[in-house]
């Protein structure tokens, strides 16, 4: 089920908050109507900016040449219907990263390498939170693509999808694009009228992403994986059809829970314990809130760390640890990089005080607690 339109994304928060169709496409939910994020590329430094501009770029026939032949196709078949997504080779073990929407549910794996060779595939470990996956097939030392830096992505520069678009026979399916934005966040579909998991620091772009593209690489032109294509919105909240707006999973959110899921299987995650959203000017507005960026509690579960903290419905987190929250992405990824039974430092403001409280992390509980009904005591612009 398609789920499009602009919403905003109430996330319980859990170090890597995000996952689940091979062939059908995927579509999400933009947080907001034309957020004017601060793009990661406006707050680089101008040499950092021009490293992009000296680096040596390939020709596309020349990148499409450099990684044809790492990148597979992979068929999942169930009981009840078989599918088909995309996947890159990274290692002489021949692990394959996919997203996991490709390879859910499936009884049967199976990987078609680029000369045709046909290969029965397992599943290494999968993650629908962040909607990847990691396979391996039983040949060694088959060609590899190498990973890029996606905190590099300039806004405007150009990238290149690589997929089995349909499952066309033949050979994968070639695009072009740029990219539109970074830091993008986006609901997946879900089961019923329940939304999925929430995908954070989302490559945007208006290279083609159709269906069978999912679990393919996004790449600079370096040859090097940027991100992994996953989902493209088709309609607007509306209805209204709208063009040239896919998105990708960078590539650097990849690498650690990739890792994860080849070292462990499965990947645990730090648990505070809030039902958050960020709060956009438009949002303050809208709402009727005081505006500063910040991710605005609210709901705080009860037995858990952030009710043992004193977090309370309505304050705004600012800060982790001293660093500033930018959006819901840069809040997902300061959280993904601690581990259960860390402590960290949130800075607060609460009826227009800052306050610091610590937080004791614990992991993340195996049934998700559901989003409670709200408090007797309002926010102002909520229910």
């Amino acid at each position: 089920m398609s789920r499009c339109g602009i919403l905003p994304i109430l996330a319980l928060v859990l170090a890597l908050i995000a996952g689940g169709c091979g062939a059908p496409s995927r579509s999400g939910s933009l947080p907001n109507t034309e957020r004017h994020e601060a793009s990661k590329a406006d707050r680089r430094p101008r040499t950092e900016l021009m490293s992009y501009a000296q680096a040596r770029q390939m020709s596309v026939p020349e990148v499409v040449r450099s990684v044809r032949r790492s990148v597979v196709q992979i068929i999942a078949q169930s009981p009840n219907a078989t599918s088909t997504g995309t996947g890159f080779i990274i290692d002489g073990s021949s692990h394959i990263v996919t997203n996991n929407h490709v390879v859910d549910g499936a009884s049967r794996l199976t990987v078609v390498l680029w000369d045709n060779r046909i290969e029965t595939a397992k599943l290494v470990g999968a993650d629908p939170e962040t909607d990847l996956a990691v396979l391996q097939i039983s040949p060694r030392n088959l060609p590899t693509v190498p990973l890029g830096d996606s905190d590099r992505l300039v806004v405007g520069q150009q990238v290149v999808a690589i997929g089995n678009a349909l499952g066309l026979p033949g050979g994968p399916t070639v695009t072009t694009g740029v990219v539109s934005a970074v830091g993008r966040a986006l609901n997946e579909p879900g089961q019923g009228q329940q939304s999925g998991p929430t995908l954070y620091d989302l490559i945007q772009t208006d290279a083609a992403i159709n269906p069978g593209n999912s679990g393919g690489p996004l790449l600079n032109t370096q040859g090097q994986v940027v991100g992994i294509n996953t989902m493209a919105e088709r309609r607007s909240a509306s209805g209204v059809p709208v063009q040239g707006i896919n998105f990708a999973i960078s590539i650097n959110i990849a690498k650690n829970v990739v890792r994860q899921l080849i070292e462990h299987g499965h990947i645990t995650y730090p648990f505070i314990g809030v039902w958050t959203e960020f709060l956009y000017p438009q949002t303050a507005v809208t709402d009727d809130l005081p505006y500063h960026p910040g991710q605005l509690v609210v709901a705080v579960i009860p037995r858990t760390p952030a009710e043992r903290a004193g977090l309370r419905r309505g304050d705004i987190i600012t800060e982790i640890d001293g660093r500033k929250i930018a959006n819901e992405s840069k809040f997902a990824e300061m959280l993904r990089s601690h581990s259960p039974g860390d402590t960290i430092t949130l800075t607060v403001l609460r009826d227009g005080r800052t306050i610091q409280r610590k937080v004791a992390l614990t992991a993340r509980p195996k049934v998700q607690p559901r989003f409670p009904e709200p408090t007797i005591t309002p926010i102002p612009g909520f229910p």
